[in-house]
């Protein structure tokens, strides 16, 4: 297994430090990642937009990814490492026990995330009582939406905001380790820190989380899709990466 550890996880949010996550796809950059010091590496299944070119996440499958967290499992040495389940995977509770236990087993990650309502609850308490440590993804959850108006910020509405509350109150029961908040309001945020014990990370949930998360390809500015209107721009280059491209562009052209 991995030599990351959750302890290191669960000691910065006591300490009240912010927990610093990405995703990675691949193992240049997943080492990359890595040197760099960042406490979570998420291989997610956002790898269906931003490395295969698909309008959403619904067509990822187990073989990919299986693929890109073998891949970078490879580079990894610190960073703890967390892998999607896969749509596909996530549709019963025996399909995805079997599934996940066999992304654990075959990429040696650390935890498995799943996307998360009130319609499959049964199947994430499945998965926690038989050992797979998870990782809840509420609020905005891409697997689970295809209408355009399903993209938005959730909690807005009191029943919305009750329903996540009683949601992440009833996976931390059963024993969740991590929950991931995808574009929930700040109020909504705050509220859930304070009565949920385990590490809450965020996108585009405010900075009211123990953590945040972003794609790398969207702090890049180059994902396939738009970039999300959640990610500032000011994150959108990485120093002299294009400077340095338009000036290998620029000498191979005039070489001859």
């Amino acid at each position: 297994m991995a030599r990351a550890s959750f302890q290191k996880i669960k000691l910065l949010k006591k300490k009240n430090i912010g927990i610093v996550a990405i995703t990675a796809y691949d193992a240049s950059f997943a080492r990359y990642f890595d040197e760099l010091g960042f406490d979570i590496i998420l291989i997610g299944d956002s790898l269906g937009e931003v490395i295969k070119g698909q309008k959403n996440t619904h067509n990822v499958s187990l073989e990919n990814m299986i693929y890109h967290s073998q891949s970078v499992r490879r580079a990894v040495k610190n960073s703890y490492l967390i892998s999607d389940l896969p749509r596909e995977s996530s549709l019963n509770k025996l399909t995805a026990y079997k599934h996940a236990k066999k992304i654990l087993n075959e990429c040696r990650v650390n935890m498995i995330k799943i996307e998360c309502n009130k319609k499959n609850i049964d199947v994430v308490e499945h998965l926690v009582k038989n050992k797979i440590p998870i990782c809840c993804h509420l609020g905005l959850t891409p697997q689970l939406i295809s209408q355009k108006n399903s993209f938005r910020k959730y909690g807005k509405s009191p029943k919305e905001f009750s329903s996540i509350i009683k949601i992440a109150q009833t996976i931390q029961e059963i024993g969740v380790k991590m929950i991931l908040i995808e574009c929930v309001t700040d109020l909504l945020a705050k509220e859930l820190r304070k009565i949920i014990n385990v590490p809450i990370i965020g996108i585009g949930s405010g900075k009211s989380c123990d953590g945040q998360i972003l794609v790398s390809y969207d702090i890049l500015g180059i994902s396939y899709n738009s970039i999300p209107k959640i990610v500032e721009k000011k994150y959108f280059k990485i120093k002299d990466f294009e400077s340095r491209v338009k000036k290998y562009i620029y000498n191979t052209k005039n070489f001859l």
